[in-house]
């Protein structure tokens, strides 16, 4: 299997552009923005590099982390739509987000949150029903590195990797939590 973030058009962030901009013409599905993604690359002449089912497993785990953030919906029959929510974040951030814009939504931390330790390992994602795997160590490294002391310069890995991302996501919420004077989870479950 190869890394799409290797291929230009591909990262997580055009992943995620291409779900809200297919869902901002109304219900849409995977294969919506599959067609989407490989008119861009047709657009500057590159082919698709990977087989559509790859593509499409990989469209299907950031509609997931989407979906999390309440910027798109389900809209039955695996298709989905915008949310105003979505409608916004597209508008403030119109070349893409990635998880660090996520990040600001508490419904996306609290699914973060509860991956790395509010809730059994092993949740199933909404549209896949695969396994996700959100870097729960290297959150739970940063979370304890805060309550350590550590500055986030102390992140132990490499700043282009998800380690670094999820090492960073954890150690930001753990200072978010310090702030409230209440851990995420106790949060959560009072919701």
């Amino acid at each position: 299997m190869m890394e799409l973030k290797e291929y230009p058009l591909l990262h997580q962030v055009d992943l995620m552009l291409a779900l809200l901009k297919v869902a901002t013409e109304g219900r849409a599905t995977l294969d919506d923005a599959l067609s989407r993604l490989k008119g861009n690359l047709r657009s500057v002449g590159e082919p698709l590099p990977v087989p559509d089912s790859e593509i499409r497993g990989e469209l299907a785990r950031a509609l997931d982390r989407l979906t999390q953030a309440v910027l798109l919906e389900p809209a039955g029959d695996g298709g989905f739509r915008i949310t105003p929510r979505g409608m916004r974040t597209l508008a403030e951030h119109p070349g893409g987000v990635d998880d660090s814009v996520l990040m600001r939504f508490p419904e996306f931390r609290a699914f973060i949150d509860q991956e790395s330790g509010g809730r059994p390992a092993g949740r199933k994602t909404v549209f896949t029903g695969r396994t996700d795997d959100p870097r729960i160590i290297e959150y739970d490294e940063g979370y304890a590195a805060f309550h350590d002391g550590q500055p986030l310069q102390a992140n132990p890995y490499e700043a282009d990797r998800v380690m670094h991302l999820a090492w960073e996501n954890g150690w930001c919420q753990a200072r978010d939590d310090s702030l409230r004077g209440e851990s995420w989870s106790a949060a959560v479950r009072k919701a």
